[in-house]
């Protein structure tokens, strides 16, 4: 067995000469956070040389995350009583271990699933079931998992996955003994900060306050309803000069631009306007923005751009993205009366989105923001641009990467100003979706910006668009990603100051769930506008009934004044 383990590490050194060793278990310390519905400090013994786990509902996480493409895993241990109950290894959601009943071995998960009908159907090592010291490697090298016993390979499955997954042991109702546990890898995250940060967010999603006007279907608007063969999706809004609100969206979802409604009683009534549009605008695809942009001699006029157009050769996503004219848009210099097609802003221009926000800056140019990833496509990483128009929309600066984050994909980004005007606040979705959002800050009218880093708990989600109130309060809406939210894939809003983004506090916040979602999180991409009368329109798309219907393009008109009186504000 010595020469076996030292055989072990050599390889294991030489293949992973420039990584860092992480010692789990050695001289009479075990480094593992214990995970258990029931008991979050599950026991850990130490005596004769070994770290000895029994709580059979605990796992015994190590208290590092490997990072990088290639690390490995060696384990020296025994698992006494195997033949009374199971032991499994873990790395993440997946597992696979020894039934001691039966002698075989099983799996859960994905990770395992390519190899669970080898894995089912083979006896476990005679060493495991005799209760003897054994070593496990779990090796990920070049996309493969390799787990061995004694040097013999137990399994290899693909393991493309670069996030940090954690690696862990549950003796069920044996008791496991761990002489060594040791993890090599490009570097390590904290499992112990992750597992602490995960609890204090489910304590905060536990007790974070929640006004539900989603059982109230009379501040409910149709401005399009979806069908079993028809999805409306991706709607934005803008208010014009006589205030009039005017809505653009996409059919199927990241489809078609053309449909478009208009209301002039604030969002109570709308009407179809499709046909003010030019022909060309049904060529353009994947949500339309629209905004209202004032040029330097003081004229308004309504823009609306979207991801591309395509172009008849154009069938197939990869060729829309590749042939088709970047970031294309169509204008009205009457308020939407009439519309113009507009050429493409070109090749730097390409994009998952268009400007998923504009915020005009003080010396009145705008600053529009959007996403992409490599060659523009919707694929990881993911990278947050801005680009900046002096001329009211006509022409746009060069596109400068503002926000790469490592392990994480910022995107759809919604900046907008402080109070005090000082500041602009960038959040973005984090497509991971792997914890919180994230959101930056410039202090110099976005020509430098704030490190990224998670938002407060109660702003993550997707696709945030937001009002001012008169107070100085924000009210921010968004399709809800935060990690164990009761609310998570509904269409809900976050109220509080502004300072309480930056400190992150609870406090003078809250949140309210607008819609419910029959389809998960397929909702979200909102306009939103608070109206001369206080009340507060809120846009978005939604699988809005429970039957065979798909999307549909819904309002919901409500009042702050009301929601605070409902959390004692």
């Amino acid at each position: 067995m010595k020469s076996l383990i030292r055989f072990s590490v050599f390889m294991l050194l030489a293949v992973f000469a420039a990584a860092a060793e992480f010692s789990v278990v050695q001289g009479g310390q075990a480094r593992m956070t214990a995970v258990s519905p029931t008991n979050l400090n599950a026991p850990m013994a130490f005596r004769d040389g070994a770290a000895v786990l029994s709580d059979h509902k605990a796992i015994y996480w190590a208290n590092a995350l490997p990072k990088g493409d290639a690390w490995s895993v060696r384990i020296r241990m025994a698992i006494a009583d195997v033949e009374k109950s199971a032991a499994s290894f873990h790395v993440g959601t997946s597992l696979f271990g020894f039934e001691g009943g039966s002698g075989k071995m099983f799996c859960e998960g994905s990770l395992f699933e390519p190899a669970k009908a080898t894995l089912t159907a083979r006896r476990a090592p005679q060493a495991v079931l005799d209760g003897k010291a054994f070593e496990l490697v779990a090796e990920k090298k070049d996309g493969t998992l390799t787990v061995s016993i004694d040097e013999e390979t137990i399994c290899s499955v693909p393991m493309q996955e670069k996030a940090e997954q954690g690696i862990g042991l549950r003796p069920w109702r044996s008791t496991m003994k761990v002489y060594a546990f040791a993890i090599r890898a490009e570097g390590f995250g904290d499992y112990a900060k992750a597992f602490a940060d995960k609890l204090a967010l489910q304590n905060i999603a536990k007790n974070f306050p929640v006004v539900d006007l989603s059982v109230d279907k009379t501040k409910d608007v149709i401005i399009a309803e979806g069908q079993p063969n028809l999805y409306q999706g991706h709607p934005t809004t803008v208010v014009t000069a006589d205030g009039r609100v005017i809505a653009v969206w996409c059919t199927p979802h990241g489809g078609w631009c053309g449909p478009a409604a208009e209301s002039s009683d604030g969002g109570k009534t709308w009407t179809r306007i499709d046909d003010r549009f030019p022909a060309e605008f049904k060529r353009h695809v994947n949500c339309p923005s629209i905004y209202r942009l004032i040029a330097p001699n003081g004229k308004a006029r309504l823009w609306v751009w979207s991801q591309v157009k395509m172009i008849p050769e154009a069938t197939s996503s990869y060729d829309r993205r590749q042939l088709g004219a970047p970031m294309p848009s169509v204008m009205s210099e009457d308020e939407g009366q009439t519309w113009t097609e507009m050429p493409s802003l070109g090749a730097n221009f390409r994009c998952v989105m268009a400007f998923s926000s504009i915020v005009r800056l003080k010396n009145g140019s705008y600053l529009g923001m959007f996403h992409r990833g490599p060659e523009g496509a919707d694929r990881a990483p993911l990278e947050v641009l801005q680009s900046v128009t002096a001329d009211g929309g006509y022409t746009w600066s060069e596109p400068q990467v503002v926000c790469r984050v490592e392990g994480k994909n910022p995107c759809e980004p919604y900046v907008f100003r402080s109070p005090n005007g000082d500041e602009l606040c960038c959040l973005m979705r984090e497509n991971t979706h792997k914890g919180c959002s994230l959101m930056m800050f410039s202090h110099d009218e976005g020509t430098t910006w704030s490190q990224a880093e998670d938002t407060p708990w109660a702003l993550s989600g997707d696709r945030h668009q937001g009002v001012q109130l008169p107070d100085g309060r924000e009210v921010i809406v968004f399709r809800d990603t935060a990690p164990s939210s009761p609310t998570a894939g509904h269409f809900v809003g976050w109220v509080g100051p502004y300072d309480a983004i930056h400190s992150k506090a609870v406090t003078g916040t809250y949140r309210i769930k607008l819609l419910h979602s029959y389809a998960g999180g397929d909702c979200g991409y909102p306009g939103i506008h608070l109206l001369p009368d206080g009340t507060i329109l809120a846009t978005t798309y939604i699988k809005y009934w429970n039957d065979t219907r798909k999307q549909s393009v819904v309002s919901v008109r409500f009042r702050i004044d009301e929601t605070d009186q409902r959390v004692g504000h």
